[in-house]
């Protein structure tokens, strides 16, 4: 096992889960604490109560004066496949699921992990996307082999500012990614489903195009009632 910077705290968050356009972005912020203390000084917070201006300025500070920043981008297809498997798997418990990432909360987990493991703090506060924090932590361990340790919680990113810089470094990668898709296809919206805009997009698109746009998740039940 490597050493571990005792002085050193992670956070992890994510950007875009339910989102039927464009990546899941899952950002990690690495920092000492009185980084962590300065960063709650100017201000940086849930990234969902800043805005758009704001976590560009913020985001530019994290990923400057902090540690390490690290940034993974899940596709749409990984999505996709983590998604349709656990359909399968629900159907029939006897599915061979060796090796096979079933569902997105594995699917986070297990990305989760990757970035842990390149980490070198002590200990990393993550946002659980899992109705249990305990069942999501155990989850993200299974694939580590490391003494760092892990505290896996709801709203982490309302609990600690480290989290939080986190949640706007993530934030504001899937910003861009959803500003480089409308400069190509149009106004989009925001890319979730809730949003009226990204509904009308997705309705054109289909009745203009009668396929389903490769840069958004096929496996969601949102299509069934478009």
């Amino acid at each position: 096992m490597k050493n571990l910077n005792k002085s050193l705290i992670s956070g992890i968050d994510e950007a875009g889960r339910g989102s039927i356009i464009g990546p899941l972005v899952i950002a990690s912020v690495t920092a000492n604490k009185k980084t962590i203390k300065k960063f709650s000084r100017i201000g940086v917070k849930d990234s969902k109560k800043l805005s758009a201006k704001n976590r560009e300025i913020f985001a530019r500070i994290i990923m400057d004066e902090s540690e390490n920043v690290m940034i993974s981008k899940l596709t749409e297809k990984k999505i996709d496949r983590a998604v349709k498997l656990r359909k399968e798997y629900l159907k029939n418990k006897k599915f061979i699921t060796k090796n096979k990432i079933i569902g997105l909360n594995e699917l986070e987990a297990h990305s989760m992990s990757k970035i842990i493991s390149n980490m070198n703090s002590h200990s990393v506060f993550v946002d659980s996307c899992d109705v249990k924090p305990q069942r999501f932590k155990e989850r993200i361990e299974s694939h580590l082999n490391s003494n760092m340790k892990i505290y896996s919680s709801h709203k982490a990113d309302e609990k600690y500012v480290v989290v939080a810089a986190a949640s706007v470094v993530a934030k504001y990668t899937r910003d861009k990614e959803i500003f480089k898709l409308k400069r190509k296809f149009g106004e989009m919206g925001s890319g979730y489903p809730s949003d009226p805009a990204t509904r009308m997009f997705l309705q054109k698109w289909l009745k203009k195009n009668k396929t389903i746009p490769d840069f958004t998740r096929k496996s969601w039940k949102t299509w069934d009632s478009l």
